[in-house]
């Protein structure tokens, strides 16, 4: 499947697995938390998140969707013009970490079985706004673990296409 597929496209595809899927699962995969540096006190920290769905399925009743997330924490001073991402001195942390649920299918007699662009639908939709709110948690926790002021990320924006 096009990792490019707009938001409402994948809800749509995905529409007949999310009204037979339950979350069964959810387990932290693998992290990786690096600390570069400390801070200074008068600067602002910012941060940039990137995530990526990915499903596993055996064409059975069940199936894991995985969602790695990449944060990037960065700090800046006001009076900057170019963009702290950009500068790789301005990095403060780099957080990876995957997360993946099960979800349980309860397909009704005669229902076709899900089909392989349905289910990466699904986890690049639907997957990713059940697993979002674990991320959050994960992230505030293991930003305070790190010495950094434990952060609240953003509820979860994904792009859609504009008629």
């Amino acid at each position: 499947m096009n990792e490019t597929l707009e938001l409402g496209q994948a809800q749509h595809l995905a529409a007949r697995l999310a009204a037979r899927a339950d979350i069964r699962d959810v387990r932290l995969l693998n992290t990786r938390a690096k600390l570069v540096r400390p801070p200074e006190l008068d600067r602002h920290l910012s941060y940039h998140l990137d995530s990526d769905a990915v499903v596993e399925h055996d064409n059975g009743e069940s199936f894991i969707v995985r969602v790695k997330y990449t944060l990037r924490i960065v700090e800046a001073s006001s009076e900057e013009e170019t963009d702290p991402f950009d500068d790789p001195d301005a990095l403060v942390a780099e957080i990876e970490f995957e997360h993946g649920a099960l979800f349980a299918l309860q397909m009704r007699e005669g229902d076709e079985p899900a089909r392989a662009e349905e289910l990466q639908a699904f986890a690049v939709s639907t997957g990713q706004f059940a697993l979002y709110p674990y991320a959050r948690e994960y992230i505030y926790d293991v930003t305070g673990r790190l010495a950094l002021p434990p952060l609240t990320i953003g509820v979860l924006r994904m792009p859609i296409a504009r008629e």
